[in-house]
C-alpha cells in the first residue's frame, strides 16, 4: 500500500538493512523474515549483503538465543547486530516536523534498501505501536528517544492508548522513518497466541494506519461496564518480565494519564500479577521513583530536562501512585525494591484481595484483566 512491492524494490548488488523488534515484542520475525529472505534471494541479493538490526531502543540487547529464534536458519549467513542507543554509529538527519532531533542508526540509513518489521499493539503514548516507531525509537539515539518521551508528551490529550489522529508521538515516528529513507514497512496484528492474523506492507503511514483500522482496533479494543474499586491485572507475555514494562503495560493501561477510560476508580487499588523475573530492567526509572514520594517525583520531573530513557516511565508511574494504591502479588521482584518504588509486595493474590476488600468493603467492585498489554479499554455505553 503506497509503496512498490519488495520484488520490484530489490535489485542485484543492493545492500539491504532490515529493522526488527526485540524480545519485548511478539516474534513475528520467525514467519515474516523467511518470506523477505526469499524475495531478496530471488531478486539476486546475497545473504551477506543483508544486515538485520535488532531495534532495541533503550532496552537491553537481544541475546544469541533470542536472535536465533527470530532470524532462524539464516542467522549464520546474514549479518545480525543489536542497536545501542548510546553507542551505535549514528547519522544526524535534522529535525522532524515537530522539531524533534532525528539521529538514527548509520548502518540502517546507509543501506540501499531499507525494510522495517513490527507488530501493531496498543501503546500507552503512541496509541498503537508499529509504523515508524521501529526506526524512530528502535534504531535511534538516546537523545531522540528522550526528546519525545517527556511529561509534556505524556500529558498531551492527543496521546494515549488507541489515540491515533493528531497524536504527536505517532507523527514523530512517521517523520523519522521518512527522514531515514524507509522503503517498505511490514506490520502485523497477532492474536493471544502471538499468531499473525493480519499483515500489511507499504508506505509507513498509509500501511500503518490502514492496518490499525482494518484489524487492530477490533482485536485490541474491549468494553468494560464501569471503573472498579479493585482491579486485578496481569500484563501478559512478553510484557510481564520486568518492572519497567509492567509499569506501562499493566499500571499504565488501567490507570495511566493517557487512558481515555480508566478501569479503576481514583483512590482504587490495583493488584498486579506478573512475574518480573528480570527485575528492574531500567535503572533510571527505579532511581527516579525511589528517591522521593510519588507527588515529589511528579513535581520534579514535570519541569526537569528529560535526557535519559526511563525518566518518562518514572513520571507516568508516579502519577498513578499519587491516587491509587498498587500491590505486586506473586512476583519474583525483590520485595525491598518493590517497597522502594512505593508499591506494596504481597505473597499471594488471595492475600492482596483480602487486603483490598478490607479497605474498600465487601461490596467493592472488582475487575480482572489478563494480557493487559493487548488492551485498549473502552467504557461501555449505558442504555
Amino acid at each position: 500500500m503506497g509503496a512498490r512491492p519488495l520484488e520490484q524494490l530489490a535489485r542485484p548488488g543492493m545492500k539491504v538493512s532490515v529493522a526488527i523488534s526485540d524480545a519485548s515484542r511478539p516474534n513475528i520475525e520467525q514467519w515474516i523474515l523467511p518470506v523477505v529472505f526469499g524475495e531478496l534471494n530471488e531478486a539476486g541479493i546475497k545473504d551477506e549483503d543483508t544486515t538485520i538490526i535488532v531495534g532495541t531502543g533503550s532496552h537491553r540487547p537481544a541475546s544469541t538465543e533470542e536472535i536465533a529464534a527470530m532470524v532462524g536458519d539464516k542467522v549464520n549467513s546474514v549479518r545480525v547486530i543489536n542497536h545501542f542507543s548510546d553507542s551505535s554509529p549514528l547519522v544526524d538527519l535534522g529535525r522532524t516536523s515537530g522539531g524533534y532531533p532525528a539521529l538514527v542508526n548509520r548502518y540502517f540509513y546507509e543501506a540501499d534498501l531499507k525494510i522495517a518489521l513490527g507488530t501493531i499493539l496498543p501503546h500507552p503514548i503512541a496509541g498503537y505501536s508499529g509504523g515508524g516507531k521501529a526506526i524512530a525509537v528502535g534504531l535511534s539515539s538516546s537523545e531522540t528517544i528522550s526528546s519525545i518521551h517527556t511529561p509534556a508528551t505524556l500529558d498531551d490529550p492527543r496521546t494515549g492508548l488507541g489515540k491515533v489522529e493528531g497524536n504527536p508521538f505517532i507523527q514523530f515516528g512517521y517523520d523519522v522513518a521518512r527522514l531515514a529513507g524507509l522503503d517498505l514497512l511490514i506490520n502485523a496484528v497477532v492474536n493471544e497466541k502471538e499468531e499473525i492474523i493480519d499483515v500489511i506492507c507499504g508506505e509507513v503511514e498509509l500501511a500503518h494506519r490502514a492496518l490499525i483500522e482494518r484489524s487492530a482496533r477490533s482485536v485490541y479494543e474491549a468494553h468494560f461496564p464501569a471503573p472498579a474499586d479493585i482491579v486485578i491485572v496481569s500484563a501478559g507475555h512478553p510484557k510481564d518480565n520486568n518492572l519497567y514494562h509492567v509499569a506501562a503495560e499493566a499500571l499504565g493501561v488501567v490507570a495511566g494519564n493517557g487512558v481515555q477510560y480508566p478501569c479503576v476508580k481514583k483512590w482504587g487499588t490495583i493488584i498486579v500479577v506478573s512475574p518480573m523475573a528480570e527485575g528492574i530492567y531500567n535503572e533510571t526509572m527505579f532511581e527516579c521513583l525511589s528517591k522521593a514520594t510519588p507527588a515529589e517525583v511528579v513535581r520534579e520531573l514535570k519541569t526537569a530536562k528529560i535526557d535519559r530513557p526511563g525518566m518518562h516511565r518514572a513520571y507516568a508511574t508516579a502519577q498513578i501512585l499519587c491516587d491509587h494504591e498498587v500491590i505486586f502479588a506473586e512476583t519474583k521482584l525483590d520485595p525491598d525494591i518493590t517497597r522502594q518504588v512505593h508499591i506494596k509486595p504481597m505473597a499471594t493474590v488471595a492475600a492482596a484481595l483480602e487486603y483490598a476488600l478490607a479497605k474498600h468493603g465487601t461490596q467493592a467492585s472488582i475487575l480482572v484483566i489478563k494480557n493487559s498489554h493487548r488492551l485498549v479499554p473502552i467504557l461501555a455505553a449505558k442504555n
